[in-house]
């Protein structure tokens, strides 16, 4: 039996909130990346690892004390419409374009 909420320091809340957030942008971005492809195959390992890390979190989550519906509550938390941030899309966005750019100069363009 999981113990309640009420139970969990906030530190600890606070932390598992982190994982939750970080866990799910990971596994958005690894997403992101692979439908900006012909298909998943490029990013297919990387969708599939992201995918199990963020089951992970949660039942860490899970584990520590938190319910399904808390856990739901912290991850809609996020306000960005798509589930990724401005910021971190935009630095992908520039990290693509950088890629770009290098495998232009090299001849690599695929």
């Amino acid at each position: 039996m999981t113990q309640s909420n009420e139970n969990l320091p906030l530190a600890s809340r606070d932390y598992l909130a982190q994982r939750l957030d970080g866990a799910r942008d990971l596994y958005l971005l690894a997403l992101a990346l692979g439908a900006r492809r012909d298909g998943h195959a490029a990013f297919g390992q990387m969708i599939r690892e992201s995918r199990i890390h963020f089951a992970a979190v949660i039942e860490e989550a899970r584990i520590a004390g938190l319910e399904t519906r808390e856990i739901a509550t912290i991850l809609a938390q996020s306000t960005v419409e798509d589930g990724i941030r401005p910021d971190l899309r935009a630095r992908v966005e520039q990290l693509l374009i950088e890629a770009g750019d290098r495998a232009g100069q090299r001849g690599d363009a695929r």
